[in-house]
């Protein structure tokens, strides 16, 4: 069945959801060699002999600009094709909120309580919620400056027993006021959750009539297991709730549990063996960040090629490369320098043998051979170079396709269950904060 959504979800060239998906599983099909892979491996993998550039020696990668690269029919099909799948979603309206909590967080993590805690009050007046449950709520920002901001009960769920207590003992020395109405309870969140639920709603707030269901970062499967909840319980009037970390939801052998969602895409997604190149690289570039105007495309071309070729040593070494902490290289101390940045993997990555690794052994690392490095840094033509910034700029590009493809199906999947008011809408500035969208449902 082809459901008509009227939303900013659906681009405009289309007029229902199966032809929809079945362009846009066309579209990642023919461009996959684009994103199926770490990026790790695009010198492994050979990528750039498919992007098909003509006047390459005109290209100056110091000032590079994809509407200034010459045009060809590679470029030239690939944007047409991209602009069809493409939507524009609403524009952020900011306005002069106040942060009650003088808690140290950084702009990102106030901003995004300010403007979440703004529309979870606007919708539960409209909704008329007396209740919020906040899946996820750490250390209790958002409950507490709900509490300061409405009038509505908060029921803050915490799986972290660390954060749990530390949400208790804020309010303890914080925000005494809060504690008739801002009830904080350890509990992890499944699909399962909604007896538990209840039972916490009955006896915190036994008044209670309806509740809305909120979460800042709603992390993996968080946000479906959310939109279950939501469908089961009915008392639940309103859902506002943040996604992020797509890349992360559960599955097994190249399928996950969560995605595709909706029955419309379930059957075009098999139709187009979309199992195939729709797998974790898709989702982590569809949670990537698109605003790269700030940072240098030299810079991160350097750093794109610098770890590929960390990676073609490793594969014909036969080693693997397993990081010792998160960061591995020091990005912003090497100025652009491959023995800089050999110097900084040597510190960050241990180089493990794959025999070794089978044997599960990790102190077998060893220290690689610089020369060897070198050799192969110096094999990266100017070509290289300029194909390499292409791709970060087609990647880019790609982004918020791949990101509405995947949180259309969501919408969908509502849709399905008979939910007809429900929206992606962005609640952020996408400059302060990535992940700037929300899903706002009401039944």
């Amino acid at each position: 069945m082809n459901w008509v959504i009227n939303t900013m979800s659906l681009p405009p060239s289309f007029h229902n959801s199966s032809d929809y998906f079945e362009a846009c599983l066309k579209f990642f099909a023919e461009y996959e060699y684009l994103y199926n892979f770490p990026n790790t491996d695009i010198l492994v993998n050979n990528v750039f002999d498919h992007i098909d550039i003509t006047g390459l020696e005109n290209v100056n990668t110091n000032d590079f600009d994809i509407n200034m690269t010459p045009r060809n029919d590679y470029l030239n099909d690939f944007f047409t094709k991209l602009c069809k799948l493409q939507v524009d979603l609403n524009d952020f309206d900011e306005d002069e909120l106040k942060f009650v909590s003088d808690a140290p967080l950084s702009l990102k993590k106030k901003h995004e309580i300010l403007y979440l805690s703004k529309e979870v009050a606007l919708l539960c007046e409209d909704t008329e919620c007396d209740t919020v449950v906040d899946f996820g709520c750490g250390l209790g920002y958002l409950d507490q400056q709900i509490f300061d901001t409405t009038t509505v009960n908060v029921l803050g769920l915490e799986c972290n027993d660390r954060h749990y207590v530390g949400a208790k003992k804020r309010q303890r020395e914080y925000h005494k006021e809060s504690v008739d109405r801002v009830k904080f309870i350890k509990h992890t969140v499944t699909v399962e959750s909604n007896d538990a639920i209840q039972k916490f709603l009955l006896d915190k707030f036994p008044n209670h009539k309806g509740f809305c269901i909120t979460g800042l970062h709603a992390c993996a499967d968080l946000t479906v297991d959310a939109m279950s909840l939501f469908l089961k319980m009915e008392h639940a009037r309103a859902m506002i709730i943040m996604p992020c970390c797509y890349h992360k939801i559960k599955g097994d052998n190249g399928r996950f549990n969560n995605f595709p969602l909706s029955e419309c895409l379930k059957c075009i997604y098999e139709r187009y063996s979309g199992f195939q190149y729709l797998r974790v690289p898709f989702l982590r570039l569809a949670t990537q960040p698109t605003n790269i105007a700030n940072e240098s495309l030299e810079d991160l071309v350097f750093n794109l090629l610098a770890r590929a070729t960390l990676q073609v040593f490793a594969v014909k070494n036969k080693f693997t490369l397993k990081r010792k902490k998160r960061k591995a290289v020091r990005l912003k101390t090497i100025d652009n320098n491959f023995e800089c940045y050999v110097r900084n993997a040597f510190n960050g990555y241990s180089f493990v043998s794959d025999s070794v690794m089978e044997n599960m052994q990790v102190e077998g690392a060893t220290v690689p051979n610089i020369e060897e490095l070198s050799v192969i840094w110096r094999e990266n033509t100017k070509s290289t170079f300029k194909k390499a910034a292409i791709f970060i700029l087609l990647q880019n590009a790609m982004q918020p396709v791949f990101e509405n493809f995947f949180l259309y199906d969501r919408l969908l999947y509502l849709h399905e269950n008979n939910i007809r008011d429900c929206e992606f809408k962005k609640i952020v500035s996408h400059r302060i904060s990535p992940r700037c969208l929300a899903l706002i449902v009401r039944k």
